[in-house]
């Protein structure tokens, strides 16, 4: 995926900038940069607004969905630092967080963590296009000489960098905020196509990595329902496989056996009915593995009795886990029925313990 060509501008600096990319930090500063320019084109951006909307926008990825920047990575360290500190709900809304942010900036803690992403950020951002003068050059007098060549070449169409740094704000060269706008959804595209491949290194076994780049939006579990509904108005006391408490079609919720946030779907072989106080309290924690062969038992069950009684169409989603059709997988037997489905599951709890998720939830009365 390359950037869209510019007759007048060198769009190879602003391809640099994302080459051999060790840290997510770049992609997170230009998206924001984006954000702006689309609400306030010809204005000044402050730096540390931005910093504030870089935070508010990775927050999801790292806080809520665990994903990993790699053990280096300074902006994800300060993530967890500030939810550590400050314990916002893991599902704050974006603008709320970054509401609260800029309000609490002069935090002590907050303007810490400000202070240090703003040290290296704006000035290794635009870098490329300063490589000869800078070569050589301690790192402790950079941000002071590309400050100051970042202003001298300002007007300077073939060789202006994408902004300069004056007065703790950015302020976007007249014919890159032309070129921004102008290729704004490609853009954000291009960032985040990359920042996914980034992503996909440091987490090579997480599920689903290009839905856990925003915030979840409201989950529909319509045919979920109508496919529990239907098991369990020709079961009779089924129980709950947690806790054993029987179960019907007024008293249940959906319970995503895998929590929602490690593996971001609502295929039905992750789904299983509970009472609404056990879901509750079982929240986006990892089941202990002592409940899989219900799991796998419930889903048997459940498998057969539906397949008799609505459309294929509402059981694809076990195709996905079985690497059969659907007539097939009728035909499998329980013991491998339920030895497949926890061939898939067992791998995946460890991953997510991995990452960060609480494991072995069991249900205590």
């Amino acid at each position: 995926m390359k950037l869209p060509y510019s007759e007048y501008l060198p769009i190879e600096k602003l391809s640099a900038v994302f080459n051999s990319t060790t840290n997510s930090y770049k992609y997170y500063w230009f998206l924001s940069i984006l954000d702006f320019i689309k609400l306030n084109p010809g204005k000044n951006i402050p730096i540390d607004h931005i910093v504030i909307d870089m935070i508010a926008t990775a927050w999801y990825p790292i806080n809520y969905f665990k994903l990993s920047f790699g053990e280096l990575d300074q902006f994800s360290i300060f993530i967890l630092k500030l939810q550590n500190n400050f314990s916002y709900p893991m599902d704050i809304k974006r603008q709320e967080l970054k509401l609260d942010l800029i309000n609490r900036k002069d935090d002590r803690e907050i303007k810490h963590i400000i202070a240090k992403l703003s040290r290296y950020v704006p000035y290794r951002f635009i870098s490329p296009w300063f490589i000869d003068e800078t070569a050589g050059i301690l790192d402790t007098k950079k941000n002071a000489l590309i400050t100051s060549l970042s202003n001298q070449y300002f007007t300077n169409e073939s060789s202006a960098s994408i902004y300069r740094i004056i007065d703790g704000s950015i302020e976007i060269n007249n014919l890159w905020e032309q070129y921004l706008i102008k290729h704004l959804p490609i853009l954000q595209s291009f960032s985040y196509w990359n920042l996914i491949k980034f992503l996909q290194k440091k987490n090579p076994n997480v599920p689903s990595i290009s839905e856990k780049l925003f915030q979840p939006e409201m989950r529909a579990l319509k045919s979920a329902r109508l496919y529990w509904d239907t098991y369990l108005e020709s079961k009779i006391n089924l129980k709950c496989i947690y806790s054993d408490e029987e179960i019907n079609t007024d008293n249940y919720s959906i319970d995503h056996f895998l929590p929602w946030s490690f593996v971001a779907h609502d295929q039905l072989w992750n789904l299983v009915p509970v009472p609404h106080q056990i879901n509750s309290s079982k929240g986006d924690k990892l089941p202990s593995q002592r409940y899989i062969e219900k799991l796998g038992e419930i889903h048997f069950d459940a498998f057969h009795i539906v397949w008799k009684t609505l459309k294929e169409k509402n059981l694809e989603d076990y195709t996905t886990l079985f690497k059969e059709s659907i007539s097939d997988i009728a035909r499998i037997e329980k013991p491998m029925f339920i030895r497949t489905l926890s061939e898939n599951i067992r791998p995946l709890i460890q991953i997510a313990t991995n990452m960060g998720f609480i494991p072995n939830w069991s249900w205590r009365n």
